[in-house]
């Protein structure tokens, strides 16, 4: 055991201290850089190759000597994944999801609040773009184990489509909620779909460089991120970070609300500079079946040089300018200095005795005004008064016919007056009937009527009649056999014994049928003639209309 671990010692100084270009180089694991950068660092990977060969060898002294030495490149593409990244645990597919209906209208959406709007969802000719998709994975004997796709409502309908279309369980659709989310285009949200993605292309192609850290769109205020292609990039990363741990050895389908999500995707796997990311742009419904850095590569210099995405950069420099040009129009519109409009010269005051007379003559004048309309005012409710008056007194004649008053005027009258006849009247008697008890008993009774005398003492409501009216004589009964009783009792109610007191009702004997039509009448026209103030509402009507 002392003799291996002697050996060990030994092997490791002579490794240590010889050459580091005879050491075999770790891999591309620890590489930072880009797939295409001609830089390189030997010495920062000879301390790197050196630090891990003594970390392998304590490693295998503890367990037994020399094992282990060297690490699979499958196990090192386990954890957070570096890019370019050749080797990957699982095979993965790439897609867009189907045209939605803001796209239909020609409108740049992303916003992440928004995405699971369902405007936003597939269109029709979306939902045929996916089933084309998956008629592409069904002949290529593709069918995933694993959907992952972005909470954006069309990506949800895409994955529901492929669900369905390919028999994939349901516990094998898993949502991503964060890592998957587009680029934010800030200021130019909303704004035409055509030419903003023109002009995005031109602005990475331009200023976004190998890395993506250039190219960022202006800033908005309604919560629209502005990134770079650096900021997709981190998200990316962590995205198959999660998948190369939680997965192993899977078909993986990725669903991407955009087209420069999976292309970004596409060029971090290969190590190409990001600036050339749009060439690899995928369409609505288009799918790439294992994505790879082998495949990436072979079809980089053909997609750069494309007919299609060369005439896509000149459009997008013209929209770019355009929107430039839009944006610092209303940026010195916001930065313009706002002044406050002063007199250049402040106006002289009057004297103070002048201020005076001239509100006490405004004052006077309005109270002549005032007294002026309330004399018209006076004389108009005059006129109508004596004008009113004239026509209730007298009738008009006109061209010798004199205009007496119309039927239709008695009509209240009359009306009132039926209704009080129907009330009191009583059918006669017929020649040679005898009246029975009950009738002389209702003819008799009086009608009561309070007498306003004190409150106090006891009041009597029921009519007292002799009892000789009552007895068995109907023959003998007539209308001067009764007696009423009053309060101010007379010799002719003497025969009454029932005494009353001071608060009764008065009675009195009831009025024949002529009488009480008569006294209806009376009634009647004492209300009319009595003032109700209708001339005064009417005038204050015609004077509402004068003025």
């Amino acid at each position: 055991g002392s003799s291996g671990a002697v050996a060990a010692v030994r092997l490791a100084r002579r490794l240590i201290f010889s050459d580091a270009k005879k050491f075999p180089p770790i891999p591309q694991l620890f590489a930072s850089k880009s797939y295409d950068s001609d830089e390189t660092d030997d010495e920062n990977l000879c301390v790197s190759s050196r630090r891990t060969f003594v970390q392998l060898l304590a490693g295998s002294v503890s367990s037994g000597p020399f094992v282990s030495l060297y690490r699979s490149s499958r196990v090192n593409a386990m954890g957070l994944v570096y890019f370019p990244a050749p080797n990957l645990m699982n095979k993965y597919h790439l897609m867009r999801a189907g045209q939605s209906g803001l796209e239909e209208l020609n409108v740049l959406s992303t916003n992440p609040l928004f995405l699971t709007n369902t405007e936003d969802g597939l269109t029709s000719l979306g939902l045929m773009q996916v089933e084309e998709a998956c008629s592409q994975l069904i002949a290529n004997n593709i069918n995933p184990s694993i959907v992952k796709y972005s909470l954006a409502a069309k990506c949800i309908d895409t994955a529901n489509t492929i669900a369905n279309t390919l028999m994939v369980g349901r516990n094998r659709i898993v949502p991503e909620f964060t890592f998957m989310d587009p680029r934010g285009a800030g200021y130019w949200n909303e704004k035409a779909l055509s030419t903003t993605e023109a002009a995005f292309f031109a602005l990475d192609a331009a200023e976004a460089g190998v890395d993506g850290r250039g190219g960022r769109p202006p800033p908005n205020e309604d919560g629209t991120a502005n990134e770079t292609l650096w900021d997709q990039v981190i998200r990316l990363r962590q995205l198959l970070s999660v998948l190369e741990t939680q997965y192993s050895g899977d078909e993986i389908l990725l669903i991407f609300p955009d087209g420069t999500s999976p292309a970004l995707l596409s060029c971090l796997i290969a190590g190409i500079p990001l600036k050339d990311v749009h060439a690899f742009n995928f369409e609505p419904g288009e799918v790439r079946i294992d994505v790879t850095m082998k495949s990436t590569l072979q079809s980089y210099a053909a997609r750069k040089t494309a007919p299609q995405y060369t005439r896509t950069l000149e459009i997008g420099k013209e929209q770019l300018t355009i929107l430039r040009k839009e944006q610092t129009m209303l940026a010195r519109a916001q930065e313009a200095p706002r002044t406050l409009l002063v007199p250049s010269k402040a106006p002289v005051s009057p004297p103070r005795q002048e201020v005076v007379n001239d509100e006490q003559k405004e004052q006077s004048g309005v109270e002549d005004s005032i007294a002026k309309r309330k004399q018209a005012a006076l004389k108009r409710r005059q006129t109508y008064v004596n004008d009113s008056f004239k026509r209730s007194q007298e009738a008009f004649v006109n061209d010798d016919t004199v205009d007496y008053p119309k039927f239709s005027d008695y009509m209240p009258v009359a009306s009132l007056g039926a209704i009080a006849s129907l009330a009191m009247w009583r059918p006669p008697r017929e020649e040679g009937e005898t009246p029975t008890r009950e009738a002389i008993a209702r003819e008799a009774s009086p009608v009561a009527s309070l007498a306003y005398a004190n409150s106090t003492g006891p009041t009597m409501m029921t009519p007292m009649v002799k009892t000789s009216v009552l007895e068995d004589k109907p023959g003998q009964a007539t209308q001067n056999s009764l007696s009423l009783a009053s309060p101010t009792i007379n010799e002719e109610i003497s025969a009454l014994s029932t005494e009353v007191g001071s608060n009764v009702f008065e009675n009195k004997p009831v009025l024949s049928r002529e009488e009480r039509i008569n006294a209806a009448n009376q009634a009647m026209e004492e209300y009319l003639e009595r003032d109700d103030g209708g001339d005064d509402w009417l005038l204050s009507l015609k004077n509402i209309l004068d003025e």
